[in-house]
């Protein structure tokens, strides 16, 4: 088995942040166990947001330890591969450089990193081959997942023990960086979502208790939240109606939007960035998935709330289920508020067990450098 050393990761943007976070989360990872790694992406502009030291002029430049290279026809041309590709998230190379892999010595590993599913099917197709039909290239399949027959999660050294480090102190600092001060009796909530989502239902049944401070991050939901409250938010940037109180945050890096997941008492996350990150906060969080055709996606978020909810009490379980189904925009469930957050008292300590049960899977970039060897 030889050694990897170097690494090219294809990453095709289509879900927003979540595609390049990922991306990026890996390519850290990788570079962070001393592989030479090139990030190629197709919207520069989506990982500035993420990155801000990234320069979208530049065709080539270094960022985080890494290459990060703008994806494009241009970019293409000069092609040589390195000795393990991944095309993230099911994204496609060109025939003329799959063309440059077969003719490549040795011939690379080639991975796709698939999407995050807690579906058996997912499971069972974790690590199978798929030759290519013309060339003489296999691509083999790496699901990331939640148990130990999958590829896990995305999850940097010594993140479980900072998590573990951050106290309230270390909290009470963040926040008031922010320019946030937090009552005792209020909730604090963070919400990251799609425009889909429905915020504006949400927002009228959190106007009835309990006390709760919603933070949004700046760009999200921002047309509901137009529709909510006008013009009243994007001048104060804070308004309060009944026992809500929300509050216009900044844009987050990565890491501090880890701590913003760790502070809070409940986050509303999307996509799988941001949902891996919520399993490390080890607070409760309701999760929206990429909203996919003929509502696949809620087969998706039933498969995982089977395992999520499986040591919940029945009454817990059926809020959890409910609230997220709704949430979702399964046309069957209640966006019941008021039943989610009476749950919510209970749901911290399964929470911390759940972080804790997922943690015990080995981490993803791990076991890729390990799969990959094992194939070269």
């Amino acid at each position: 088995m030889n050694s990897l050393q170097t690494v090219d990761i294809f990453c095709e943007v289509i879900d927003n942040f979540g595609d390049a976070g990922v991306s990026w989360r890996l390519a850290r990872a990788l570079t962070a166990r001393g592989l030479s790694v090139r990030l190629w992406i197709n919207d520069l502009s989506c990982l500035q947001r993420l990155r801000p030291s990234v320069d979208e002029r530049l065709t080539e430049q270094v960022v985080d330890g890494f290459q990060v290279i703008a994806w494009n026809d241009q970019t293409e041309l000069n092609y040589q591969p390195a000795e393990l590709v991944i095309e993230a998230f099911a994204c496609r190379l060109s025939d003329a450089m799959l063309d440059r892999m077969a003719k490549a010595s040795p011939i690379p590993v080639w991975i796709n990193l698939e999407y995050l599913s807690a579906e058996s099917w997912a499971m069972q197709s974790h690590g199978l081959p798929s030759p290519h039909p013309r060339l003489p290239l296999t691509q083999y399949f790496f699901f990331p997942g939640f148990k130990s027959e999958s590829g896990g999660l995305l999850r940097e050294d010594g993140l479980i023990q900072a998590r573990a480090a951050f106290n309230t102190k270390s909290r009470s600092i963040f926040l008031k960086n922010l320019g946030i001060d937090v009552g005792f009796d209020s909730l604090l909530v963070s919400l990251f979502c799609y425009e889909q989502a429905p915020v504006h239902e949400l927002f009228n049944a959190m106007r009835f208790g309990p006390p709760t401070l919603c933070l949004v991050p700046e760009g999200v939901a921002t047309k509901a939240l137009a529709n909510f409250f006008g013009n009243d938010l994007s001048v104060s940037r804070q308004v309060t109606d009944g026992q809500l109180t929300i509050k216009i945050i900044p844009f987050l890096n990565p890491d501090d939007f880890d701590l913003l997941l760790w502070s809070c008492d409940l986050n509303f996350v999307r996509g799988e960035d941001s949902l891996v990150r919520a399993h490390w906060a080890q607070q409760p969080f309701v999760w929206q998935l990429y909203r996919q055709a003929e509502d696949a996606h809620l087969i998706k978020l039933a498969a995982f709330l089977d395992i999520h909810c499986h040591d919940l009490n029945e009454e817990s379980a059926h809020a959890v289920k409910t609230f997220w189904q709704a949430w979702n925009g399964d046309v069957g469930a209640i966006l019941d508020w008021s039943a989610f957050s009476e749950a919510l008292l209970e749901l911290p300590p399964h929470y911390r067990q759940w972080s804790e049960h997922v943690a015990s899977v080995e981490e993803l970039s791990t076991q890729l450098i390990r799969f990959a060897g094992k194939i070269r």
